[in-house]
């Protein structure tokens, strides 16, 4: 029976054979892809250093891992799903769509991206995503409970009146 350890990514490799070495900074990513699965695989082990550094330097300035720490404080990364890889308008630039699954607080959630990379001196870099879909409904005010008195003032409890 192995001990490995399965790379988040879902390559199905090891980790060490996977997304570990691009982690550890003794291997680079050869491809946008590799970079986001590594990326994904950072998320997946809260490595905020690995995620800032893989920024493209130009889009770093309000990135840190105090940040990104705050963020990801309730978020256990699942999978990740890559629809396509393919090349961007030059050989330096890169294109990954996926979709990330995750839980918030145990309730399964999921991102659609569209991920753009650039290659800088032989090294792949996340630029920048278009999420797809729509924004999360937030709402004005707080939600008014149905044993609640009515906000319009009736005096009426929400249920038997504007809730009804």
């Amino acid at each position: 029976m192995s001990t490995e350890q399965l790379c988040p990514c879902g390559s199905g490799k090891a980790l060490e054979q996977c997304c570990g070495p691009i982690l550890a900074g003794t291997a680079q990513a050869r491809t946008p892809e590799e970079l986001m699965r590594a990326r994904f695989t950072a998320h997946s082990q809260s490595n905020y250093d690995f995620l800032v550094e893989s920024v493209h330097p130009d889009h770093r300035e309000d990135l840190n891992t105090e940040e990104l720490s705050q963020w990801s404080g309730n978020i256990t990364w699942d999978r990740i799903e890559v629809h396509s890889a393919s090349p961007g308008e030059t050989d330096d630039d890169g294109l990954v769509s996926f979709t990330a699954h995750y839980q918030i607080k145990g309730k399964p959630q999921f991102m659609r991206e569209d991920a753009a990379f650039k290659r800088v001196d032989g090294k792949w870099y996340y630029v920048d995503g278009e999420i797809q879909g729509h924004e999360p409904y937030v709402r004005d005010t707080p939600k008014v409970g149905r044993n609640e008195p009515c906000p319009c003032g009736s005096g009426k409890k929400h249920k038997k009146c504007c809730g009804a």
